[in-house]
């Protein structure tokens, strides 16, 4: 039988190598005097927006794999129990295979609802903020 969590460790490693391959450049800007806090703090929300969109791809990118390795892992079972004549097993693997595949759909339907959540958040962050001078 085939190690499978060295298997699942390796996709995970590799998701994450993928993902973090090209990250965003973050430049700093705003170093002459006519430049005012504004410009910094549009910054700074384009880079928290951008960090929110690579999550959500980070994600979409995740749930692809999980719904991958379940459905091989399911349809092996049901191929398996077809033949040494398990009815029950097959039923319940093809079950499995078709809740997994619902969740899959219904974890992508809130994936759009979390763009909305950060496309409205990041015009929260105020623009009249004097960055150069804390009050800490």
């Amino acid at each position: 039988m085939r190690n499978y969590k060295t298997l699942i460790l390796i996709s995970i490693v590799m998701v994450l190598a993928v993902s973090l391959v090209a990250p965003s450049t973050a430049l700093a800007q705003g170093n002459s005097d006519d430049d005012g806090p504004g410009k910094a703090l549009s910054v700074l929300e384009s880079t928290f927006k951008n960090l929110g969109v690579l999550a959500i791809k980070f994600m979409y990118t995740l749930s692809f794999i999980v719904v991958l390795v379940g459905g091989v892992k399911n349809g092996f079972a049901i191929n398996v129990a077809q033949q040494i004549g398990v009815a029950g097993m097959a039923s319940r693997h093809t079950w499995n295979f078709i809740m997994g595949i619902v969740v899959f759909v219904l974890f992508l339907a809130t994936l759009p609802i979390l763009n909305l959540v950060i496309d409205n958040v990041t015009h929260l962050v105020p623009t009249n903020i004097d960055i150069y001078t804390p009050t800490w």
